[in-house]
């Protein structure tokens, strides 16, 4: 029997869907320094924070991907996280002197900051509520009005003290999700003012341990996270929530980020062979049992179909296949998913939905 077109793609055998957009104007010291990546949904544009060169615009990175150095205002460097605010037209950066923001990004503006703590991490943003939060070195902090007349408060609870890895904010039901990156606290989640862990066997054995980043499914309720080598999925992830491990194709590789696309269910994970300056999130000091053996074949953006039932992973293939992949962000509005490669690029895969 003959495979079909699709099945030959997923074992690396069919066409290529990714297509490099790191063009001549994003230098490769640039593009190796990506933290962060995001895009605006109503307008064909990417935005990307980096260590040590600022933030960037790129525009029609479908077509024409386009670079220009967003600078103006407060200068900026080290930029941990970026996140687009649509409904007041708005770009926040978080960087190592503080949290900032840029109105109508697409246009000639220059950077603001919003008086925040510095020493920033993860960003997340609750729409109904105008409330930014930002992941600190020391707990999770939010930010009321903050376009306008940002001001900040420490939420506390759980999490205060602790780094914050990543965080995530569903949006329907007004949860907050945050991952914690030292002292393997796991991931916790807000709601109305309260910290909770989600980890059942928190109190006696701290399993989940350090968490890196989310994706979620709010159909389902189902939390995905990336932590140490291995993908954990955690159903019920707001009301019950029960942890375990995927396995599939990628339970022996390092995972270093992952993305959903939620039209489509699908999962996708980037791998990376890990060195000393590549660990993306410090491993659980706590941890008793020894860090597994690195895959040196680890690389590559993964995708698994219905990984709320079925955790069969399998290479999307192409140029990326070969590079150890740092950051994954997927543009819901164009199902496009964008991966930022250690090798110094920046790549554009066509999802199914877009074939």
């Amino acid at each position: 029997m003959l495979l079909s077109l699709a099945a030959l793609f997923l074992a690396g055998c069919g066409p290529t869907y990714w297509t490099n957009i790191t063009g001549k104007r994003l230098a490769p010291s640039v593009a190796s320094s990506i933290s962060s990546i995001v895009s605006d949904p109503t307008r064909d544009i990417l935005y990307a924070a980096t260590s040590g060169q600022g933030v960037w615009r790129c525009t029609a990175p479908g077509t024409n991907p386009t670079w220009t150095h967003m600078v103006g205002g407060a200068p900026l460097d080290y930029v941990t996280s970026v996140l687009y605010e649509p409904s007041h037209n708005v770009l926040y950066v978080a960087a190592n002197s503080g949290v900032y923001s840029w109105a109508d990004p697409a246009s000639s503006a220059s950077w603001k900051t919003t008086n925040g703590v510095g020493d920033n991490g993860p960003l997340a943003y609750d729409p109904a509520h105008d409330v930014l939060y930002a992941g600190t070195n020391a707990g999770v902090y939010r930010c009321t009005d903050p376009a306008s007349s940002p001001a900040w408060a420490d939420t506390g609870g759980g999490v205060d003290g602790s780094g914050i890895g990543s965080l995530l904010f569903d949006q329907p039901h007004q949860v907050l999700f945050a991952g914690t990156d030292t002292q393997g606290l796991g991931v916790w989640t807000y709601h109305g003012g309260t910290w909770t862990n989600t980890d059942k066997n928190f109190s006696s054995s701290q399993s989940i341990g350090s968490a890196g980043p989310l994706a979620y499914d709010p159909t389902r309720d189902i939390l995905y996270m990336s932590n140490e080598k291995e993908v954990l999925r955690c159903t019920r992830a707001e009301n019950a929530p029960s942890w375990g491990m995927m396995g599939g194709a990628v339970n022996s590789h390092t995972i270093g980020s992952v993305a959903y696309d939620r039209a489509g269910n699908i999962l996708y994970a980037g791998a990376f062979v890990p060195s000393a300056e590549t660990e993306p999130f410090p491993i659980n000091a706590e941890r008793s049992s020894p860090a597994p053996k690195i895959n040196t074949n680890s690389k590559g953006v993964w995708a698994c179909s219905n990984p709320d039932t079925s955790p069969i992973m399998t290479n999307t293939g192409g140029a990326v296949s070969s590079q150890n992949i740092d950051n994954l962000y997927f543009d819901s509005a164009r199902r496009v998913l964008y991966a930022v490669s250690i090798q110094k690029a920046v790549w554009r895969y066509k999802t199914p939905a877009n074939r």
